[in-house]
C-alpha cells in the first residue's frame, strides 16, 4: 500500500510540474497544476513521506494562488502548517506556513476568524520554547478580532493569552490583555463579560502590587452604574481595603467568595495566593497602559524587602 501510495504520489508530482511549466504553445495551467499538487501530497502522506507531502501542498497553495483561488490555497498550506508541527517537528515552517495561511485567509476577505485561529495555532506551536514570540503571535491574532470587528468571536483566545501570561509571570501585560477584552465587551455590548473582566483587571493590579493603580481602576469602572451596582464591584472594593489595611485574613477569605467563581479562573486563583503584607512591588504602572502592545512590554514583578520572610512572595 505505502509502495503504490508512493508510486502514484511521484507520478501526480510529475503531472503537476508539467501542468505548472507550460509549453511553447500554452501558458502554464496552474489549477490543474494545483489539483495534481494536492493529490501527491495526499498521496505522499498516505506513504508516510511527511516531508514530500508538506513541500507539495506549499507548491499547491501558490499554484492556487496563481489560478486567484485564494481560500483553497489558504487551505493548502494550513496542511502544510500542519504536517510541520505534527509530523515533523520543524517550529519554523509550522510558524512560517500558519502566518501564509493567516494572510491568505485575511486577503480573501470572508475568513478574518479563521486568519487569526491560523495566527493563534502559530502561536501555540512556540509556547514552550519562545515565549516572546508566542505573544507576538498571539497580539496579530488578537489584533485581527479587534480590527476586523469580531471581537465577539475572540473572547476566549484573549483569556488564553491571559492564562498563558500569568503562568509565565507576566501580570502586567495580563492587564493590558484584560483591558483590551473590556474595550471589546464594551464594543459588542456584553455586560456581563465586561463586568467580570473589570474585576478581573483590578485583582491583577493588586497581585501585581500596585494597590493605588487598582483604586483608580475601581473608581473609572464606577463610573458605569451596571457594574457600580454588580457584587464584582463590591467584592473589589473589599478586597482593595483589607490589601490597603494589610488584613490578610478578610483578603483571603474575599478570594474564596463566590464572585470569583464566574471570572477567568486562572485570575481566581491567582487572588488566592496574593499575600498582601508581602506584595511585590515595582514601578507604578503608567496611566496610558492600556494602549502598550502586548509584545513591547517585558516589565517582571522584582522581589522587594520585606520584614516578614513568610510574606515576601506574592505567588
Amino acid at each position: 500500500m505505502e509502495s503504490r501510495s508512493l508510486k502514484l504520489a511521484q507520478e501526480m508530482a510529475k503531472d503537476a510540474q508539467k501542468a505548472a511549466k507550460g509549453s511553447w504553445f500554452s501558458k502554464p495551467e496552474w489549477d490543474t497544476a494545483a489539483q495534481y499538487w494536492s493529490k501527491a501530497a495526499a498521496s505522499y502522506k498516505t506513504a508516510l513521506h511527511y516531508e514530500e507531502a508538506m513541500d507539495c501542498y506549499v507548491k499547491a497553495s501558490e499554484a492556487y494562488v496563481h489560478s486567484n483561488a485564494t481560500y483553497l490555497a489558504a487551505k493548502s498550506v494550513e496542511d502544510a502548517a500542519k504536517l510541520a508541527e505534527k509530523h515533523l517537528k520543524d517550529q519554523a515552517n509550522t510558524i512560517s506556513y500558519y502566518t501564509r495561511a493567516s494572510d491568505l485567509f485575511r486577503s480573501h476577505g470572508s475568513s478574518p476568524d479563521r486568519a487569526a485561529e491560523m495566527m493563534e495555532k502559530a502561536a501555540k506551536s512556540c509556547e514552550n520554547v519562545d515565549t516572546d514570540r508566542a505573544l507576538q503571535l498571539y497580539d496579530s491574532a488578537l489584533s485581527i478580532y479587534e480590527t476586523e470587528d469580531r471581537g465577539r468571536f475572540g473572547i476566549e483566545t484573549f483569556k488564553r493569552v491571559t492564562r498563558y501570561l500569568i503562568e509565565k509571570n507576566r501580570i502586567y501585560e495580563a492587564v493590558e490583555i484584560q483591558s483590551r477584552l473590556a474595550a471589546v465587551c464594551q464594543q459588542i455590548n456584553n455586560r456581563n463579560e465586561l463586568t467580570k473582566t473589570r474585576m478581573c483587571i483590578i485583582i491583577l493590579l493588586l497581585a501585581f502590587g500596585d494597590n493605588v493603580a487598582a483604586e483608580k481602576k475601581l473608581d473609572e469602572f464606577g463610573q458605569d452604574v451596571s457594574f457600580a451596582r454588580s457584587n464584582e464591584a463590591e467584592i473589589s472594593d473589599y478586597m482593595i481595603q483589607a490589601f490597603n489595611n494589610g488584613d490578610q485574613e478578610t483578603f483571603s477569605e474575599l478570594a474564596r467568595s463566590q464572585a470569583l467563581a464566574f471570572i477567568e479562573t486562572s485570575v481566581a486563583r491567582l487572588a488566592a495566593k496574593i499575600r498582601v503584607r508581602g506584595a511585590v512591588r515595582t514601578e507604578p504602572i503608567p496611566s496610558n497602559f492600556e494602549a502598550t502592545p502586548v509584545t513591547q512590554q517585558n516589565t517582571q514583578p522584582q522581589q522587594a524587602a520585606h520584614a516578614d520572610d513568610e510574606d515576601d512572595d506574592l505567588l
